[in-house]
């Protein structure tokens, strides 16, 4: 990847989590393996909704400047924002259907409905914009609607836990077409696009984190069923558009050929990035079915990784120690 992708991918994997630390995993906790699950999954969603609302909440009327609307964006820009849109009207049968998988799961189910309220903003302010920008009328984007609505989404995995995987990759794949097409608008000079692709991905990446928490305790509690079906689910994932987007084929084709996202781009900032995100050890990585030579790749960076977060928390501390008073000191070393 390139420096520029690489950073893309990093600020995916991490802006969800700032201000939202992470759980950790290390002291006991009371009750079945289920039981203790489902009390890191409302804890996760108890952190991010604090930090969402404290933070992340944004307005389409008030926080994008829909007066700096570029008459200078491009038909493929449209094009691939009218694609995204479509993508986004299918939030009934995403909501209702997930919904009704984890609804016995507080955590899950309180966060499915967050969810659902932060992705339809995305749908009302990608149409927003096409409308604002005179790229579509809104009588055709009534008839697009008609067309897409026609069909239905079905879930793709039939667990909580594989699903759960499913929608982890899924939103990474998604902050990551936003973030590529957010540098487009920039390079086009719309600012109002700019700014809403800037909240929307956020928004993603913070799902992100959610999903990824939610993992990370399947992987602590039920390490070996997890990481089978972290394969699995790799193996089979595809994204929900193609499948339901009329003409599919052509706007994927413009997708990539745009450098926004395509099928090429899966291997290096999907899976590997996820991988090495979920901290999994080499020999489960290999277990699980992965090919020697990528399992030993992600493990090396995922290693590599952790030792520099230790490098790191060790200057901190000295750092501290020798730069506070003497009563700080003592504590940091202790």
């Amino acid at each position: 990847m390139s420096s520029t992708d690489d950073r893309a991918v990093q600020r995916i994997l991490t802006e969800g989590r700032e201000g939202e630390p992470d759980i950790t995993l290390t002291a006991p906790r009371r009750g079945s393996v289920q039981a203790q699950i489902e009390e890191i999954f409302f804890e996760a969603f108890l952190r991010y909704f604090k930090n969402a609302e404290e933070r992340r909440r944004w307005s389409i009327q008030k926080d994008i400047p829909w007066d700096k609307t570029s008459p200078n964006a491009s038909d493929l820009t449209a094009d691939i924002v009218q694609s995204f849109s479509a993508v986004e009207m299918y939030l009934p049968d995403y909501t209702h259907k997930i919904m009704e998988l984890v609804r016995h799961s507080r955590g899950r189910a309180y966060f499915q409905s967050n969810w659902g309220y932060e992705e339809s903003k995305h749908s009302i302010v990608l149409e927003e914009w096409l409308i604002r920008s005179g790229k579509r009328t809104e009588q055709e984007m009534r008839d697009f609607e008609r067309q897409l609505l026609g069909e239905e989404w079905n879930l793709p995995f039939e667990s909580p836990r594989q699903m759960i995987i499913y929608t982890t990759i899924q939103e990474m794949a998604t902050g990551l077409n936003y973030t590529n097409l957010r540098r487009r608008a920039e390079e086009e000079g719309d600012e109002a696009l700019s700014r809403t692709l800037r909240w929307v991905s956020s928004d993603e990446s913070a799902h992100y984190n959610f999903f990824r928490k939610s993992v990370k305790a399947y992987l602590a509690l039920e390490p070996a069923e997890t990481v089978a079906d972290i394969k699995f689910v790799f193996d089979h994932f595809s994204m929900p558009a193609h499948a339901l987007i009329p003409n599919w084929e052509a706007r994927g084709q413009q997708i990539e050929e745009a450098g926004i996202y395509g099928p090429r781009m899966y291997l290096a900032k999907i899976r590997k990035p996820i991988l090495e995100d979920f901290g999994i050890s080499r020999e489960m990585l290999k277990n699980a079915g992965l090919p020697a030579a990528e399992a030993d790749e992600i493990a090396d960076r995922t290693e590599q990784s952790a030792e520099d977060a230790r490098n790191g928390e060790k200057g901190r501390a000295y750092s501290l120690a020798t730069h506070s008073s003497p009563s700080r000191g003592r504590l940091v070393s202790l």
